[in-house]
């Protein structure tokens, strides 16, 4: 079975990440009318009600198919790939075998006798004002930063005169993401343009993407198979729990990278899944741009708080029953909820004494505590260097900040020096 440069970790990493979010949809839920409906019954995704999930895929696609042919749209599909730093392996005689100019190189070292297995390579990150430069370092090379390079990549297209010069309504696509072999992720696009401005969209593609970035093709007969195929490829059949699970869902759910998306042609997504099949997205969106549907927006949490029509109210949310729900595992407050919540109502306030950053709450005057991990690659080496007491510091904390300095690529290795060590010298003198 392939397993598109998916680690053991990762896999793992990946089942207990689904195993997880089985267990939560099906053991919690809404009350409605009575009766508790677990959240497993109208979640839709890749592995829960898959069904309904390739349902949609499939009718978001033909609905920008059936638009574009509307419109007198021509298709132009275009495939692109990521340069070869980002690629850690290629194919040489049907074989994968590693690639040399790969950014990200992975091996297993050995750092004070403890060896790490894919162990990124230990860099010097450049400070660059205000603060260091981590854009070239290895964990730019990943397959998530890999989806994000090739969405950057496709809004050079979208930002190229050749396709702004194209009326919006006369411009649309769809597009699904895809591992190579050896995992690092590839796009396919499906793009519509009126038929006299596919000559210059396809200029500009061999001029943004020349071979063999990217690949194009203007005479795909039946464009919508021609990119289901790639999607239904990445899509297992994952009808029922405990069924065998590919290593090329894994890769989608570790890495978390979204299959397919499409251009914003039709009326958001939440509103057409809240009526649950009473429209299609082509009349739904018809149905609001002349007026004859209206959604209502809660203006702070942006939720949708109502839809209407022509002949009234189409949806509303239902509101949940928790006296109905409330059981020995609910506790209910009465009055003594509201005086608890005032009393932890205090404002936090910044005091700056002498130059020194205080914080002012709850009637006291207190040092901001700050993590470490939160703290900026200066501010963390500047406390190593000169806030750390050899002859006094916890060897379990010395020891984490250099870990912390090392793998942010501030200090090597292999001169790494622990804390025992220091201390045992310090004896011996």
């Amino acid at each position: 079975m392939q397993n598109y440069g998916m680690t053991k970790y990762q896999i793992n990493k990946a089942y207990e990440k689904l195993r997880f979010n089985y267990d939560f949809m099906k053991n919690n839920g809404v009350h409605i009318d009575n009766k508790m409906v677990p959240f497993a019954d109208f979640v839709v995704n890749s592995y829960m009600n898959s069904d309904r999930y390739v349902a949609e895929l499939q009718h978001r696609a033909w609905s920008i198919y059936e638009y574009a042919e509307e419109r007198g749209l021509k298709n132009i599909f275009i495939t692109l790939t990521l340069p070869s730093e980002w690629h850690p392996k290629k194919t040489i005689n049907k074989k994968l075998v590693n690639n040399p100019k790969f950014g990200g190189r992975s091996y297993i070292c050995t750092i004070n006798k403890v060896s790490f297995i894919n162990a990124h390579v230990v860099q010097r990150v450049p400070f660059v004002e205000p603060e260091l430069d981590f854009s070239q370092t290895i964990d730019k090379y990943t397959p998530r930063n890999g989806s994000k390079e090739l969405s950057r990549s496709l809004k050079r297209l979208f930002d190229d005169r050749s396709f702004k010069n194209i009326d919006k309504d006369d411009r649309c696509y769809f597009r699904v993401t895809e591992p190579h072999k050896d995992g690092t992720p590839h796009l396919h696009i499906s793009l519509f343009v009126p038929e006299n401005k596919v000559e210059s969209i396809v200029k500009a593609l061999n001029r943004l993407f020349p071979a063999p970035l990217g690949k194009v093709e203007t005479n795909v007969l039946s464009p919508v198979k021609y990119l289901m195929k790639y999607v239904l490829k990445t899509l297992d059949d994952l009808r029922e729990e405990g069924s065998e699970i590919s290593n090329l869902t894994l890769w989608y759910l570790y890495h978390g990278i979204s299959r397919f998306y499409t251009s914003r042609t039709f009326v958001a997504l939440e509103v057409y899944r809240k009526l649950n099949g009473m429209y299609t997205l082509r009349s739904l969106t018809d149905d609001y741009r002349s007026g004859d549907l209206a959604v209502y927006i809660n203006p702070k949490t942006r939720d949708i708080t109502g839809i209407e029509n022509e002949y009234g109210v189409i949806y509303t949310p239902k509101p949940v029953n928790w006296y109905e729900k409330l059981n020995s595992e609910y506790t209910y407050f009465e009055g003594e909820f509201e005086s608890v919540y005032k009393e932890k109502q205090h404002k936090q306030i910044d005091v700056y004494v002498d130059g020194e950053h205080f914080i002012y709450y709850n009637k006291e005057l207190k040092k901001p505590m700050q993590s470490f991990v939160d703290m900026s690659s200066p501010e963390l080496l500047h406390y190593f260097e000169n806030k750390i007491d050899i002859d006094t510091v916890d060897i379990n904390h010395y020891n984490y900040i250099q870990s912390l300095l090392i793998e942010r690529g501030l200090l090597h290795a292999d001169t790494q020096k622990l804390k025992d060590e220091i201390l045992f010298e310090s004896e011996v003198f």
